[in-house]
């Protein structure tokens, strides 16, 4: 059906259908909610005499004088007044037509930007309609814009949105949502009418996303319903599904009591239990557990995966990089010891002969807990009886990703639990909505005896003097990463990065006491950089973000972050997470250019100031917004169109309630909901 109805638009042909596709515009629905990016007012014509650099206006002017000059450049300038002060129209692109059509005493109408030059008031290539005597040239309506594509102009743009709401059935498409919220103010069609088309002197700004308008206001509502009206359908599903209930405490859950050399904290107690009741249902666990840098969060997905062990099945534990699956790696197998030759690891670094014998030894049970990358849900990866999965870092994965993985279960009837870590706070907000369908718990206490990191702001300038600091830290038997500059998102330019630094500072510390650590050396010669260092054969490691999580070097306490202004928040406080994992002080440097501007400068301030995760994580939300931060393509989180998470929270809990409402009483309304503003997307939100 996609298409059909737009090519019924006059206007709409082939190579217009491929531009509005490109901007997913497939039916007349999809124009009709293709909103405006703002507004221009060409309803009163502004007097010239009126008028200050920087308006945006509508004139009418009659030409006085009109000149053709080709130096300095090519340009026409006509001389205009409207009988009140006059105004230089300036064209630098024209053709022979308008030479002919724009002379003297020819009367205009034009919009655009007035700006101030050395011979006064100008527009220059104003939008622009000569008229004749009598012609009223105000407009009804404020004058929507939109984003388009090129080559569809607003014009064409205008006109299309204008027959799809005259053309669309509204008593066949349009939902009673008023039944269920008394507080919306108009229905859908008004609303549309209004935003496409607001009245004259109407609040520009109170129209526009995140204005109170009752027009803006009932779709992001209606959004924001449909969207919890699918969170709901999807976590009502989930417990449909079938899961195996796992109880049994053996050996496996035995050699982590051993070989675990803490008691856990009560935070890491309280969410074990949360785990250990999910596990023990027969529908399937969906748990999402947030514990800041260093809180403990794989021994609780361990002490989780040995009661799967215990129970005879499989666990697969799923990391986003080859390095961070190799640390846990090593971590379980310290942790089940004698069990550990159970263990294996698949990555795309393993090789043909290894992971031969890893898929074999799987399909045999006699690997029973698989840590591993996206190797994990490649082709020809079977378990034989897998009931858990545990994936850290979720939002690094895409969607499919993550669905293949929980299809790898060879039962029909029965689909894994799913354990879910990350050391990405997650604002409140965020977590009502987006994770919704799933469980939260939060180890918010870190292990006794940690010491709050120092955090400081240091210019460029003064390297060369942290270099001489640190050279003296060294010898006193100090460990420090130092972080090299963020290029862009290129392995290649990033890794000149590091090896810049890496030749600049062994100038300094003698070349056995420096090493380098980034994405293109090999697992083994990661793994023996990771090794150097925690053994104190260097002192200094140079890396690129590799070392963003899953390094874990206890009696590491210096952190230098060099033009620190170019990393997010999270990933600021993610790399400051490396130290202060021991007893010792720890020191967090955040080398920034010498001048940065504003945002940059509120970024490292919130790490200066708190190590709370939470509270950066709601920063970094108010700073950038939910879809950079959770990484809205790839992570299931169905991007909105109209409601920002952060901005519109106030309206969460009441659609919240209205949506589940609505799932209650009629549920054929809530999939027409959703099927308009979310379709296939919200099917991939519990993967």
């Amino acid at each position: 059906m996609a298409n059909i109805e737009l090519k019924q638009l006059k206007g709409i042909g082939p190579s217009a259908l491929e531009k509005l596709n490109s901007y997913g515009i497939f039916n007349l629905r999809d124009l009709c909610f293709h909103l405006p990016s703002g507004y221009q007012d060409r309803t009163r014509v502004t007097e010239v005499m009126d008028l200050e650099s920087g308006d945006e206006k509508l004139i009418r002017i009659k030409i006085v004088s009109s000149q053709s000059l080709y130096r300095p450049r090519k340009m026409m300038v006509l001389k205009c007044t409207d009988g009140s002060a006059s105004i230089n129209i300036r064209f630098f692109y024209f053709h022979p037509m308008q030479t002919k059509q724009l002379k003297a005493g020819a009367e205009l109408v034009c919009f655009g930007k007035v700006t101030l030059s050395r011979f006064g008031l100008e527009m220059i290539h104003p939008e622009y309609e000569v008229i004749g005597v009598g012609t009223s040239p105000e407009q009804e309506t404020l004058t929507p814009m939109y984003r388009v594509p090129k080559g569809i102009g607003q014009k064409k743009i205008r006109r299309f949105v204008l027959a799809a709401i005259q053309k669309l059935d509204f008593e066949d498409d349009f939902l009673n949502l008023e039944k269920y919220d008394s507080s919306l103010d108009m229905n859908i069609l008004e609303a549309l009418k209004a935003i496409h088309n607001p009245a004259p002197m109407t609040d520009i700004d109170d129209i526009l996303p995140g204005g109170s308008h009752p027009a803006r206001v009932r779709l992001l509502k209606e959004e924001m319903i449909a969207f919890q009206a699918g969170m709901t359908f999807l976590k009502r599903k989930q417990k449909r599904h079938r899961a195996f209930p796992l109880t049994q405490e053996g050996s496996w859950s035995k050699e982590v009591q051993h070989n675990f050399a803490f008691q856990l904290t009560q935070a890491q107690s309280r969410v074990l239990e949360e785990i250990r009741h999910d596990l023990s249902q027969a529908v399937p666990m969906m748990r999402l557990v947030q514990g800041d840098v260093g809180s403990g969060k794989t021994v609780v997905a361990a002490l989780a995966a040995a009661l799967a062990l215990d129970s005879s099945f499989q666990v697969a534990f799923m990391a986003p990089t080859t390095l961070l699956a190799e640390q846990h790696f090593i971590s379980l197998q310290n942790f089940f010891g004698e069990e550990s030759k159970k263990i294996a690891l698949l990555t795309g670094s393993t090789s043909a002969k290894g992971r031969k014998k890893v898929l074999r030894d799987m399909e045999e049970m006699k690997v029973r807990l698989v840590v591993g990358t996206h190797a994990l849900f490649q082709k020809g990866v079977n378990f034989s009886n897998l009931a858990l999965i545990i994936i850290d870092e979720q939002h690094r994965f895409g969607v499919n990703q993550r669905l293949a993985l929980r299809k790898k279960n060879d039962s029909e009837s029965s689909a894994p639990h799913q354990l879910t870590l990350t050391a990405t706070p997650i604002p409140r907000t965020l977590s009502m909505s987006v994770y919704a369908n799933m469980d939260v718990s939060i180890i918010d206490e870190l292990p006794p005896g940690r010491k709050p990191i120092q955090t400081s702001c240091l210019p460029l300038s003064g390297k060369n003097k942290l270099i001489e600091r640190i050279l003296a830290a060294t010898k006193k038997g100090s460990k420090a990463y130092w972080v090299c500059p963020l290029i862009e998102e290129s392995e290649n330019l990033d890794l000149n990065a590091v090896m810049e630094t890496y030749e600049d500072l062994k100038g300094y510390f003698s070349e056995t006491k420096i090493g380098c650590l980034h994405g293109k050396l090999s697992a083994k010669d990661k793994q023996r950089e990771i090794q150097k260092f925690k053994d104190s054969e260097t002192s200094v490691l140079v890396s690129t973000t590799v070392v963003e999580v899953g390094v874990d070097i206890p009696d590491a306490d210096i952190m230098v972050i060099e033009n620190a202004e170019r990393f997010g928040l999270a990933q600021l406080h993610q790399l400051r997470g490396r130290i202060g994992r021991g007893s010792k002080e720890s020191f967090c440097i955040l080398l920034h250019k010498d001048k940065i501007g504003e945002i940059s400068s509120q970024r490292l301030d919130v790490l200066v100031e708190t190590q709370d995760g939470f509270k950066i994580a709601e920063k970094d939300l108010e700073i950038r917004g939910p879809g950079e931060i959770m990484g809205a393509q790839q992570t299931g989180i169905v991007p909105m169109k109209y409601t920002n998470l952060v901005r519109d929270s106030q309206y969460l809990m009441g659609t919240k309630k209205v949506a589940e409402v609505i799932c209650d009483e009629d549920p054929e309304l809530a999939n027409q909901l959703i099927e308009r503003w979310i379709s296939g997307s919200i099917a991939f939100a519990d993967a």
